[in-house]
């Protein structure tokens, strides 16, 4: 009797240093309290994990709060179930290619989209907080996306995992007079961006609730995400919520000056039927009549944050090489192809001999010297001999994502330690001759999520063992940032840090290794000289 009594003292102290099953697990239908009221989530079905889906971080931008800057939520009495996703915001194409892009479980869009997910391990602990930012050119995409899914994430890696929508197109971006005048912070045309702030605030505030530990929290996101990411960076308003930064596929010269953003308001408004100054006319009119009408097609070159002096007082590269900026340790990088087939399989170039290539570059605006030195720096011996997958590299990669990103870290690093950058290469799936190690083409990877909605099309049992392979490597190198800083750790290949005197990229494929950053920056310093004399107007703007 003694000895059974001792053996189970033993085997409790045990259980409870070490933290065993029988005593770490939580109940995840129990009530969660946050700053609006009571939520209560479910057990995912897959992992051992806890879910909470479309909890309410702001008050629905509608009524007279649309293109307000977001507002704290009223409180509800009762607990509000929380096991359904919220509707996705307002955006176009919703039943074209972006709805296969981006599914969305919830089936719903709406105005009142201001809606957050949360995963949590279903262990007792403070975990570590990972804040997912999704992409969509700031016009479409949400948060319930399958594959952007935290519950595999937060169980391998024993972290909290958030994703959130945030205000798109038009009701994210709309610049206007009026509104800055009404404003007490004077803010304008960043309604998207201040949710992400929003967003982040109340994770800061509340995340203690859900295992979460508010002194250690990361945020990431991609394309679109990925130049939110340098947004929050660089905006005094999220000055000590976040703590570390990951870019995947983004850059940090993408905002708007508030002249643009006031013709297009006008523009709006016109189409509208509405005085360009009257703001309860435009708030008037139905949420689907906004958006399909007055903008036929709002851009990319519209739907971006303007520096208004609140949320930005200048573009967020030239805010960090000022100094102005959240000094965080930082991960940026890019995949190798992005859109480059894009402009592979365009037919003015698909067919172009290499005799053709430099005279192509002239044609498109270039003069003879830019060029033939172009031609130098994107030899054909590196794209098979074949212009069209050169021009792919300069425009659909470098462009677009890869110098924007050695951009954001050169500025960095000048600044700060714990800088990483990263280039992704992988190609081993399914139509991947077709589209090489295209834009987007990591984020399964970070979340072990190859066979997901849409990505489970380009994975198979014969590829997905490799994927599955370089997964464990890249969520070893998120998950370890996320809590130290330093991607750095046991069994993953060593990944040194971006430093000014010591330029180097980890290039993430089957052989994952580090490598000098020297091609990618002799290309950015020549875009950007294009830019400062603006060899080709307007093309080079990002660059100046």
């Amino acid at each position: 009797m003694i000895i059974n009594r001792v053996f189970l003292i033993l085997w409790v102290a045990i259980m409870l240093t070490c933290g065993g099953s029988a005593w770490s697990q939580v109940s995840c239908t129990d009530p969660v309290e946050t700053s609006s009221g009571l939520v209560r989530g479910t057990s995912d079905t897959e992992t051992g994990t806890c879910v909470w889906r479309g909890i309410p971080y702001a008050a629905p931008p509608v009524g007279e709060l649309r293109w307000k800057s977001p507002q704290p939520h009223p409180f509800w009495s009762g607990v509000r179930d929380a096991t359904e996703f919220g509707a996705r915001c307002m955006q176009k194409d919703v039943k074209g290619a972006m709805k296969l892009v981006t599914p969305d479980p919830s089936g719903k869009m709406s105005e009142d989209c201001l809606f957050m997910n949360i995963w949590r391990p279903a262990k007792s602990g403070r975990f570590p907080v990972m804040v997912w930012i999704h992409g969509g050119g700031y016009l479409w995409g949400t948060a319930n996306t399958e594959f952007y899914w935290g519950d595999r994430l937060a169980e391998a890696g024993d972290v909290v995992v958030v994703t959130f929508n945030y205000r798109l197109d038009i009701f994210g971006f709309f610049a206007h007079p009026a509104l800055m005048d009404e404003d007490p912070n004077g803010a304008t045309g960043g309604q998207g961006s201040l949710d992400q702030v929003a967003a982040i605030k109340w994770v800061h505030e509340n995340i203690e609730a859900f295992g979460g530990d508010p002194d250690n929290l990361t945020i990431f996101g991609e394309s679109a995400g990925g130049y939110s990411i340098c947004t929050m960076i660089a905006t005094p308003l999220t000055e000590g919520l976040f703590h570390k930064a990951i870019m995947q596929s983004g850059g940090c010269d993408s905002s708007r000056s508030l002249e643009a953003g006031y013709k297009s308001a006008r523009e709006a408004a016109s189409k509208l039927g509405c005085d360009p100054d009257d703001l309860d006319c435009l708030r008037d009119l139905p949420a689907e009549k906004v958006l399909f009408e007055g903008t036929k097609r709002m851009t990319e070159q519209d739907a971006k944050p303007h520096h208004d002096g609140y949320l930005l007082t200048d573009t967020p590269i030239n805010m960090i090489r000022s100094g102005n900026y959240n000094h965080v340790p930082f991960m940026a990088g890019y995949n190798r192809d992005e859109a480059a087939a894009i402009w592979r399989y365009l037919p003015e170039y698909w067919f172009t001999r290499p005799a053709k290539y430099k005279s192509e570059l002239v044609d498109m605006g270039f003069d003879e010297s830019d060029a033939d030195r172009l031609v130098e720096l994107y030899p054909l011996g590196e794209f098979n001999n074949k212009p069209a997958r050169a021009y792919g590299r300069m425009f659909g990669t470098d462009t677009a994502f890869g110098c924007p990103s050695y951009q954001a870290l050169s500025a960095t690093a000048r600044q700060q330690e714990g800088i990483y950058f990263y280039r992704f290469d992988f190609q081993g799936f399914t139509f991947s001759g077709l589209a090489g190690a295209a834009h987007g083409m990591e984020i399964p990877f970070v979340f072990n999520s190859m066979d997901r909605a849409p990505t489970n099309l380009l994975y198979n049992r014969r590829n997905i063992k490799k994927a599955r392979e370089l997964s464990g490597i890249i969520q070893g190198y998120w998950l370890n940032f996320a809590k130290t800083g330093n991607p750095n750790g046991p069994g993953l290949p060593a990944w040194p840090q971006f430093k000014t005197d010591s330029q180097t990229v980890q290039v993430l494929d089957l052989d994952t290794r580090s490598e000098p950053a020297t091609v990618i920056k002799e290309r950015y310093e020549y875009w950007q000289e294009l830019g400062d004399r603006e060899a080709v107007p307007g093309l080079w703007d990002s660059f100046k």
